[in-house]
Formats: structure tokens, sequence, C-alpha cells
């Protein structure tokens, strides 16, 4: 009797879990990618004489499904936390400001910590401050992040705070953000307490650091040594028995070997390309094709240490949308992973991108580097040239959830299970855009198919 059989159409992170989950059940399995490379968005490539994560270079802690897949993969033992001392320096007015104590997803629950960071000026931490009292909001069904932020908290919290931690994490401009898609923690802290400092100080007490919090009790990220792309490549590993097809587009099911045999299809491309290869189905197309993205750069420098003016003393530094600068973040990479620290150099990444700004798009690499070198020299200060320099370029990297995000996925996926019950929509477009959400949505996909 044959094994049943999983095509996996997009050979990143979400498809190579859902295959993995799929293949160790003991089904047969044929994963296409259409670049000459597995991974997608996490990618690991040399700057000067080391490899350095070209991608994401860490994944959050505290939600279990990037640890259970290392663990499953054998490499939980070699995962670490940063080092860095200081979570990051906010850039607001010509000027480095900590990151205040208490901050949680940029919602600042030590109103007095806030105060002493002088990120915001007296009347803006007075403006926050009255969340705690204004009556319980009355917003739409999925507000954005900016709407919801700006009536409990103010302009000045929202632009210096909000913006430079979810607006870079997803780079999105806040004020077209899903609150519920791209901030439930956010949205639930508002429904429990009626206000985000209340809500998020409870969630705090009761759970511990969250990203962007400087609570050290626990770990908020995980880093791999060698790269983040070492998970993709023992995927692949555990895949090698697998029917694994590279440089195999694939823009419609019909192009599909042994489609018709095929118990479990999986749809793990960005949104624009899951139209195209479910264009049978228009109407779930046309919410597909509805997902917008936004374009990213990076560039990674290594600079000699005894040229620098200040010692880098955190994870790097978030730039707000109003600073008006080029560049979005600036990651200390040496600083906050100890397997990239050198005494004579540092690594730095430098990352431009966001939706609404595509400055960066059109700069040629050299003139990408040249632009970004210059703003952080006037940032950090140093007078010596690199040792070493990578471009990395990402475009459409990131969806943008909208408001409605969620309703118009799960209205799609209704579509689709109509149309073709076997088909299963997976990652970051849909599910979350971190290395653990597109695990979790891959493998809840396998676990699905094999429920059935």
């Amino acid at each position: 009797m044959s094994r049943p059989l999983a095509l996996v159409i997009g050979g990143g992170i979400a498809g190579l879990s859902a295959a993995f989950e799929l293949y160790r059940a003991g089904w047969e399995v044929s994963v296409f990618e259409a670049s000459s490379r597995w991974g997608g968005k996490v990618r690991t490539s040399p700057v000067g004489d080391r490899p350095v994560d070209a991608g994401p270079d860490a994944f959050l802690a505290r939600v279990d499904h990037g640890l259970d897949l290392c663990r499953d993969l054998g490499l939980a033992g070699e995962l670490t936390t940063p080092v860095a001392p200081v979570p990051a320096y906010v850039h607001v007015g010509g000027r480095l400001h900590e990151l205040p104590s208490g901050t949680v997803l940029g919602v600042p629950t030590d109103l007095d910590a806030l105060r002493a960071s002088a990120l915001v000026s007296p009347a803006g931490v007075d403006r926050a401050a009255r969340d705690l009292t204004l009556p319980p909001s009355t917003v739409d069904p999925d507000p954005s992040v900016g709407a919801i932020c700006r009536q409990r908290l103010g302009d000045e919290v929202t632009d210096r705070l909000i913006d430079p931690l979810l607006g870079a994490i997803n780079a999105s401009d806040i004020d077209r953000l899903s609150l519920a898609a791209a901030a439930p923690q956010l949205a639930a802290a508002l429904a429990a307490e009626g206000s985000l400092i209340g809500g998020m100080a409870a969630i705090r007490a009761t759970t511990g650091a969250a990203l962007g919090s400087r609570d050290p009790d626990q770990p908020v990220f995980y880093g791999l040594p060698g790269g983040i792309a070492r998970i993709i490549d023992r995927l692949v590993a555990e895949l090698a028995d697998a029917d694994l097809r590279l440089g195999q587009p694939i823009t419609g099911l019909d192009q599909l070997d042994r489609v018709d045999r095929a118990d479990a299809i999986v749809v793990a491309v960005p949104a624009f390309a899951a139209a195209k290869v479910l264009g049978g189905c228009q109407d779930a197309a046309g919410l597909l094709a509805e997902i917008e993205y936004a374009d990213v750069s990076q560039v990674v420098v290594e600079l000699p240490i005894a040229g620098l003016d200040r010692v880098l003393d955190a994870s790097g530094i978030l730039f707000p949308r109003v600073d008006g600068r080029l560049m979005t973040a600036c990651t200390w990479l040496s600083t906050k992973w100890d397997y990239y620290a050198r005494p004579d150099s540092a690594l730095i990444r430098l990352s431009a991108g966001r939706f609404g700004d595509d400055r960066h798009a059109r700069l040629s690499d050299d003139e990408l580097v040249d632009a970004l070198l210059a703003e952080l020299r006037s940032v950090i200060g140093f007078d010596r040239p690199p040792i070493a320099t990578r471009v990395a370029r990402w475009p459409q990297a990131f969806p943008q959830y909208t408001p409605g995000h969620a309703e118009r996925v799960e209205r799609a996926r209704q579509l689709l299970d109509d149309y073709d019950p076997r088909v299963s929509l997976v990652g970051s477009p849909y599910d979350g855009i971190g290395l653990p959400a597109c695990i979790a949505s891959g493998r809840a996909a396998a676990r699905a198919v094999l429920g059935r």
C-alpha cells in the first residue's frame, strides 16, 4: 500500500517545517522551491572571514515553537541568548536614549523611568499617564496600532516608542498596522484592563519580560552560533530521502507532479505568489493579492574598534520614522551575541526600509553603504574604513497586516477549503512574521492534515 503524499510549495522555514512534520509521520513528501537555495528569508553568508546571518539573527524565546523545533533537530543545546548590557537605544532629536525600564512592546509601564529617560517631553509623559484614567476606547472592530496608541498614549510615546519597536518589527506604518493581527498582546491588555499601561503592566507582572522589556529574569531571544540558517540546513538533512526540488517555480496547481494523487497540498509562498498558484479559486486569490509587502535592505559592516568614538554597550539603536533617517535600526551584533565578538573589531548591521519608505531601493549597493555609514558616523562616530561589508536586499520581504487582515485570511482559507480541502496556506502572510510563528504555522497545518 502506498504512503500518503504531501506536496509542499515553498522551501522557506514554514514549508520545510510542514514537510518535516509530515515526513517523520511516514508520509511521502515532495517540496518545490522556486529559487536555487532553501530557507526563504533565513540565510547566512560571509562577512569577511566568518558566516553572519543575512536575515533574522534570532527568534523569540517566550513562545515554544522555535525552541521545540530546535529540540527536534538536536540544536537546542547550542542556542544562546543576547549578552548586551542594555537592550537598545532610541535615537530622537540627535541623541541616544536608553529604552526606558519597563517598556513592553513600546508601552511604558514605568512612567518614572520614562520621565527620567528624556525620550519624551514632560508633557508627553503626562499625556501618556492619562491612559490610566481615560474611559475605555470606542474603536473600530480592528483598529490600527497607531490609532489606538495615539488615542490612549498620545503622539509622542506612539511615535518615539511604539513606532520604533512595533513598526520596526513589521517594517510597517503603524497607522495602517492591524492591532489584532500584529499586536494581539496590546489588544488583550486593552480588553482586560481598559488601559494599555495597566494591561501591559499586569501582563509583565505575571509573565515576566516580553519583547522590548528590560526585565532580565528570563531570555527574550535565542540565537544560534554559525547562523540561524543552520536550522534550515538541519531540516533539509532530516528530509534527505524526501523529494526536494530547487529551481522549481510553481504558478498553478496543475504544474504539480502527481497532484491528482496528493493527499495534502501545502502552499508556503508569499501571498502574491500564492494568489497565482491558487488562481483557480479566484475569490481566494483576490484576497491574497490584496496583501501588500514592504522591501528592506541590510548592510553589515565590520569596523575597527580602535576607530570608534564610543563603546558599543547595547544591542543597538532604533530609529523612529519621525527621526527622518534612512536607517530604521542599527544592531551591534558583536555586542549582542558573544559568538560574533572579537577584541579588535565590531560587527554592526544597518537596516533600511519600511512600508512607505523605499529610499533604500533606489540606491545602488555602493550608495546604500555610503549613506548608511554616513548616518552611523553621525551617531556613534568612527574614523576608519570598514574591514568588510555585505549588502543583503530583501524585496517584498514583510507582509503588511493592515486592519481586517485576520478576517481576510480566514475568509480566504474558507474559500480554499470549499475549492480544494487538501490545500493549506502557511507562513508569514497569514499567522505571524517571526520565525516561531512561521514554524508554528507550518507544523500546525501538517498536524491538522495528520488529524484528518
